[in-house]
């Protein structure tokens, strides 16, 4: 019976929004999937050397090299978009697990209702 019930209860897994977070704060747990995806995003550090910090078009001083992968305790996540509970528990989640701590926001936060009532809009809109 104890198996049976297993079988509802969600899988101990990061969703997207943790995996790209986990990639970026601690490169050295976060899976090669995750790490790829977050090869291209623009670091700016201002403790770094001006020829580091890559990827700002028509910046002098810049060079193509990455920027050493760092590790950060604490982060600021912010969704352009609706964003919703699950999402937020499984970010606190991991962050409670490797002793880091996040900030979580969105321009709209999304209960099952609202989120079923969007789709719903989303889907006569293309009719």
């Amino acid at each position: 019976m104890i198996s049976g019930v297993k079988n509802f209860l969600p899988a101990n897994k990061l969703l997207p929004v943790t995996r790209l977070v986990e990639a970026l704060m601690d490169s050295s747990a976060a899976s090669n999937q995750s790490l790829q995806e977050t090869d291209d995003y623009i670091f700016i550090d201002p403790r770094a050397p001006r020829s580091v910090n890559t990827g700002l078009p028509g910046n002098v001083g810049t060079s193509n090299m990455r920027p050493k992968r760092m590790v950060f305790a604490e982060g600021m996540v912010f969704v352009v978009g609706g964003i919703g509970y699950v999402e937020f528990g499984n970010l606190e989640e991991w962050a409670g697990k490797n002793n880091r701590s996040i900030v979580y926001g969105g321009t709209d936060i999304s209960d099952p209702g609202s989120f079923i009532r969007t789709l719903e809009e989303l889907g006569k809109s293309r009719s």
